[in-house]
């Protein structure tokens, strides 16, 4: 059985995790099987659930977004090159002691974004890849056939010299069989080793014979259902050696694992670390975008540079409503929820929750100036979708709208939804906040008041229960100053005015909402 020490052995134990990101960003889903892996979802997956900790997690998640090709995620990428930056040194140096193959990874990463792996954080990398290079070749601490691949990836895109005992110590770890991996007590053939050493071979050139027997023995493992016998994370060895195989002209072979990927997508777009998993792994979806949007190593590019600068920011969620509510996703990880108090028209309904529109056409091109660059090719719009509530609060599925924004008419307390993305007969973006089944009326003890005697609301049973609840006394509809707790004690300044109290209960993933009650009468002496 394949084993996670296929990348410990990347750069030794104690370093792997930091090294190929193994740091997860779970997300319980349950599994939705589709003909074909949908690049879109897996893709924000990643944004949503980007590491904060972790330069190795950093690293995958910037090559699995890279891999798209779309400016769509520069401002994820921006923030995660920042993360590298700052975290470069530690990444580099665990210990205090240079890691090759760390820099062999993080220059891959930084050449793939467009940036200069020569000139990073202060670091030449590509140098690094290669300094205090033993007589034998070996990267790293210990003999790693990962290590060596991406050594020979990273120099090959940085159009360094490549040293021969680089690579002879690569070919010195093929097994018999043609395949790469790992010895533990006996060697172990492993599909992401083998994978990272047919790109490495490739990179290198005129190596037929130990490059066939490499993707010879890929071909004869691959199991009848398109994966690999990895029982530990199927979907990154489907990821990794089918779009290996894909870069060396196995189409065939590489069309059967990304069909296998397609029954593997969880509900939240990504892809679980373990054959049936139900719980999304930011790695596994990560190296699974290798294969669906048919990039390697060796060739992804994604140039930061050449993006626009990160669109204006999304207006601020709010969480209650009277009108219609507004949803806009980028599709990118930004997201909000807004309030619409004009809605004759969709359109309407989106401008006057304080979103800037374009329109041209009859289609609503841009909101709140993104996308910056219109797909002309209609492989990504803005899609225009509608909700409506439930007695318990929650909401309907989102169901897409049969006519333009302009030409429709929402209804009140219902929600608009604005999600940019490939078409979809189907949406999963976020809804607004939950409502309540039972909101009631709160009520005073006593409706006719006098001055000195001392006033308790009862706010009522709420459904569900609010996490908070907020009450404010009113003289004739103006606020009384400081009266806000349960009790309120009648003074002068009242006589001949109407006593009312309102309650506002909120709470998370709950609307905020108010309900005041029916007017005392006036108070007297």
């Amino acid at each position: 059985m394949f084993h996670s020490l296929r990348r410990w052995l990347a750069a030794g134990s104690a370093v792997a995790v930091a090294l190929v990101g193994l740091t997860a960003a779970p997300l319980t889903a349950q599994a939705a099987p589709t003909a074909t892996a949908d690049a879109t979802k897996a893709a924000n997956y990643i944004v949503k659930n980007l590491p904060k900790d972790s330069v190795g997690s950093a690293i995958t998640a910037a090559l699995g977004l890279a891999t798209s090709g779309d400016c769509t995620y520069a401002p994820a990428l921006r923030t995660l090159v920042s993360q590298l930056e700052k975290g470069a040194k530690g990444y580099l140096y665990p210990s205090k002691k240079l890691n090759p193959a760390r820099a062999a990874n993080l220059a891959i990463t930084v050449k793939a974004l467009g940036l200069n792996p020569r000139k990073f954080a202060g670091y030449d990398l590509v140098s690094l890849v290669t300094k205090s290079l033993p007589k034998d070749g070996r990267i790293g601490s210990a003999d790693s056939a990962f290590s060596q691949s991406l050594a020979l990836i990273a120099l090959d895109r940085a159009d360094a010299t490549t040293p021969v005992t680089v690579l002879t110590k690569l070919l010195s770890l093929q097994d018999s069989s043609g395949a790469f991996g790992y010895d533990m007590g006996g060697f172990t053939s492993d599909p992401d080793t083998t994978a990272l050493a047919i790109l490495g071979l490739d990179a290198v050139g005129n190596l037929a014979p130990q490059l066939d027997l490499a993707v010879d023995w890929a071909l004869s493992a691959q199991l009848e259902d398109g994966s690999w016998p990895n029982d530990y994370s199927p979907v990154d060895s489907a990821g990794l050696l089918g779009s290996a195989l894909n870069k060396v002209g196995k189409t065939s072979s590489s069309a059967d694992a990304k069909a296998w990927l397609g029954t593997k997508q969880l509900a939240d777009g990504g892809f679980a670390s373990t054959r049936d998993g139900s719980t999304s792994n930011l790695m596994a979806t990560a190296d699974a975008l290798w294969l669906i949007n048919g990039k390697t190593l060796s060739d992804v590019s994604l140039n930061l540079s050449k993006c626009p600068k990160n669109p204006p920011s999304l207006p601020k969620a709010t969480a209650s409503c009277t009108g219609v509510w507004v949803v806009v996703d980028r599709g990118n990880g930004q997201e909000t929820v807004r309030c619409a108090t004009k809605y004759a028209t969709g359109l309407e309904a989106l401008e006057s929750a304080g979103f800037s529109v374009e329109a041209k056409d009859g289609f609503v091109n841009r909101v709140q100036g993104f996308p910056y660059t219109i797909d002309t090719s209609w492989s990504k719009y803005w899609g225009y979708w509608h909700a409506a509530p439930k007695d318990d609060g929650t909401w309907n599925a989102w169901e897409s709208y049969q006519v333009g924004a302009a030409d429709a008419h929402p209804v009140k307390g219902s929600v608009e939804g604005w999600y940019y993305g490939g078409y979809s007969e189907t949406a999963s973006f976020i809804q607004p906040p939950r409502g309540y089944a039972d909101a009631p009326t709160p009520t005073i003890d006593n409706t006719t008041p006098k001055v000195g005697q001392t006033l308790t609301v009862t706010p009522g049973t709420w459904t569900p229960t609010p996490d908070k609840v907020a009450i404010q006394w009113y003289r004739s509809g103006k606020a009384i100053s400081k009266a806000t707790k349960s009790t309120y004690k009648v003074s002068k300044s009242d006589l001949n005015k109407v006593i009312t109290v309102k309650v506002t209960a909120s709470g998370a993933g709950l609307q905020t909402v108010s309900k005041t009650s029916l007017a005392s009468a006036k108070v007297t002496k």
